[in-house]
């Protein structure tokens, strides 16, 4: 991987984001496992050809300092950043959680206000099950897993304004645990998705789901007037037709339909190889398309 530096970051701080020593010494990570196939191999195709700003890895970079933080619990029955391998259709699978203790697993992460209030991630869920599978396989029990989210850009006064944002900076997530069947055929079923796609063409590896590219629909917004605030924000184009006659039939102010487009928000703003992504230059030439017709008309 190429790396740039536009902010003109300090060699120390660029250093440190560049020397990352992880090594799975395995065919693949649970992490990456439960990830996109698509991803995974364009990532490993054209690593060299891959450039990605400095900047960019700050959160990352923070995100490695709980491996500090974990080391100075004190402990002896506690397994901390224990990593454990089983094979599955001949591929090693590797999985580090964060600490293990007393039947318990415990995941820590580095993340945002806005991750936590949609709920438990599902990739959250399927790793830390992945994880526990791994202890079960070892010979440990698994009695409950937690993750245990530090929110990065928490702020008092958030809390103050909604009842709905967390009280605090940390907030624990208790994650379902699955039964020992059902883990290892998500395992299975991964590992053969990711193994197909290594004998595919880049184009021909099916594209992200939809959850995996953090999708975004089109929405349509019935606003006032002039006015550039909506008044409604609606789902359908026939949700915002029925409001917006409602609101005409009113007879004070005239209202008006504008389209939303929604967005593949992991494609645009969050994949190193989205060059290489079919879906994604596809994506990129309906949208010329539409701002040409949306000026010029339709040829």
């Amino acid at each position: 991987m190429k790396y740039t530096n536009k902010m003109n970051l300090p060699k120390s701080l660029v250093s440190a984001i560049t020397n990352d020593p992880y090594r799975s010494n395995a065919d693949i990570s649970v992490t990456t496992l439960v990830g996109p196939p698509k991803i995974r191999c364009l990532k490993a195709r054209h690593n060299d050809e891959i450039v990605e700003d400095v900047s960019d890895g700050i959160w990352a970079l923070l995100g490695n300092n709980t491996h500090y933080i974990i080391q100075r619990i004190k402990s002896g029955e506690s397994l901390k950043e224990e990593r454990l391998f089983i094979t599955i259709l001949g591929w090693t699978v590797s999985g580090q959680t964060d600490l293990y203790e007393d039947g318990f697993i415990d995941d820590w992460k580095v993340t945002s206000v806005w991750k936590i209030l949609r709920g438990l991630d599902p990739d959250w869920e399927s790793q830390t099950n992945c994880y526990a599978y791994l202890f079960r396989d070892a010979g440990f029990s698994v009695d409950a897993i937690q993750i245990v989210a530090f929110l990065r850009d928490w702020s008092k006064y958030g809390h103050q304004k909604s009842h709905n944002y967390p009280e605090k900076q940390v907030v624990v997530l208790p994650v379902p645990l699955w039964g020992h069947d059902k883990a290892l055929a998500y395992i299975t079923d991964r590992v053969r998705l990711h193994q197909a796609a290594e004998s595919l063409s880049d184009d021909d590896i099916p594209i992200c789901t939809p959850e995996e590219r953090w999708h975004k629909p089109d929405t349509w917004a019935v606003t006032k007037g002039t006015n550039k605030r909506a008044y409604r924000v609606l789902d359908s184009e026939a949700e915002a037709i029925d409001i917006k006659e409602a609101m005409d039939a009113k007879g004070k102010e005239e209202y008006r339909i504008e389209i939303r487009p929604g967005a593949d928000v992991r494609c645009e703003d969050y994949c190193s190889c989205n060059q290489f992504c079919n879906h994604y230059r596809q994506t990129k030439r309906e949208e010329v398309k539409s701002e040409f017709e949306q000026f010029f008309g339709e040829e």
